[in-house]
Formats: C-alpha cells, structure tokens, sequence
C-alpha cells in the first residue's frame, strides 16, 4: 500500500515583513531628521535651490527682527539739604594801615626816690647834686631837670627890682616843694633845653607842681615865649 503523502500545511504569511518595511521608514525618517538638523543653516539655500530646479518661485526667508528693549525711565532724585549746625565762617580780617604820627612822644620816666629832709640845697656854681638853680629849675642825680609847664621871673636877668624879688621867691618855694615829699617826673611835648637839660612835669599827689607855683603867683603857665614880670 502506498504511503500517502504528507501534505504540508503552508504557514501563514507572518507580518515581519510589514514591521521590516515600517522600522525602515522610521529609519529613514531619522536621518533624514539627523540630516536637516545638522544643516539646519543651510536649508534654506538647499530649499530655495530645490524650488528653483522644480520651477517654484524663489522665496528670501525674512530676516529675524531682534526685539527691541523697552526702555526704563528713570527719576532724578534731588538729595534733600542735611542741616547743620556749623556757624557761618566770617570773613577774615583785612589789616588796615594806621596813621603813624610822626610828633615825638615822650615816655614818663621813672618815679624817682623819695626826696624828704633837705635833700635838696640850692646850687651855688650852676651845677651839683640834688640842687636848685631857680624857681623851675634844679639837679637830681647829676640830671639837670627843668619845668615844662610854667615860665618864672629870672634873677639873673631882671630887668625891675621886682622880677628879682619874685625870682628869689620862686627858687626858695621850689626848693621847700621838692624837700617837701616825694614826686614823680613825667615826659612833655616840649624837647629838652639848648643846655642838655630835660624838661619834664613834676606830679605830687595828682597835682602839678608848676600849677602849685602858679596858683601861688610865683610863676606863669608857659605859653611858647617867656613874657616880662615887670610892672
């Protein structure tokens, strides 16, 4: 008896084929998306020249406008004014040249020693020590001193029996005057003699000697010039 044949049962087609084909196009897909990625900057030509070979109209991409910056406005702000208490300064000094006055002032000399008890004599050769030689007139310390303030009759040039008498009065008053206490010699407007002698004002407690004597009619206020005692 013969064998029978063994049928063969054909399979069914599988799909592979089809999911083959379908990773394919995937594949392809990719590349071409990996391509166009790494040329993205040349694209455009490549596109512009493909429309060109396939007869479309040329298109220039429009170039990208960058977007401006909105602009910020900006308040001047005005510092307040800080207070102070700092003082305004003065203006500094402008020195001022004075007037210099060209009269001679005579400085006060020393207040001299105590002269009590007959110190002074009256002067028998012109000069000495701590004399009289008239009534405005005497030496203290070997300084021949005169009277700036009064003008008295002269004995040796008396010109009436009167001048004489009253000159011998005055240099005797003069020597009871300066015997008579302490004194203090102060400067005058008027320089000193011809003879080298110093003219000064004799002060005693706020007083003039000179006006002592004037008060007393022995001697006159000096005026500039001498004037006679006579008649």
């Amino acid at each position: 008896m013969a064998k029978a044949k063994r049928r063969t049962r054909r399979k069914p087609q599988s799909k592979a084929g089809s999911s083959m084909w379908l990773w394919g196009v995937v594949g392809l897909a990719a590349v071409a998306g990996i391509y166009a990625y790494q040329h993205r900057k040349e694209m455009p030509s490549m596109i512009a020249h493909a429309g060109a070979v396939a007869g479309l109209p040329h298109v220039t991409p429009e170039a990208p406008v960058p977007a401006s910056k909105p602009k910020v406005r900006t308040a001047a702000i005005t510092p307040e004014p800080r207070e102070t208490n700092a003082l305004p300064v003065p203006p500094a000094a402008i020195p001022v040249a004075m007037p210099v006055s060209k009269t001679p002032i005579e400085r006060p000399s020393p207040a001299p020693r105590a002269q009590s008890g007959g110190r002074f004599v009256l002067c028998g050769g012109g000069s000495g020590t701590n004399c009289v030689v008239d009534g405005n007139t005497f030496w203290q310390d070997g300084i021949r001193i005169q009277l700036a303030d009064v003008d008295v009759p002269g004995a040796d040039a008396a010109r009436c029996p009167s001048e004489k008498q009253k000159a011998v009065a005055a240099k005797l008053r003069l020597q009871a005057i300066l015997n008579d206490g302490t004194f203090v010699l102060s400067g005058s407007n008027r320089g000193d003699d011809q003879n080298g002698g110093k003219l000064r004002i004799a002060m005693r407690a706020g007083r003039s000697i000179g006006d002592q004597l004037v008060s007393e009619g022995l001697a006159r206020r000096w005026t500039g010039q001498a004037s006679s005692w006579c008649g």
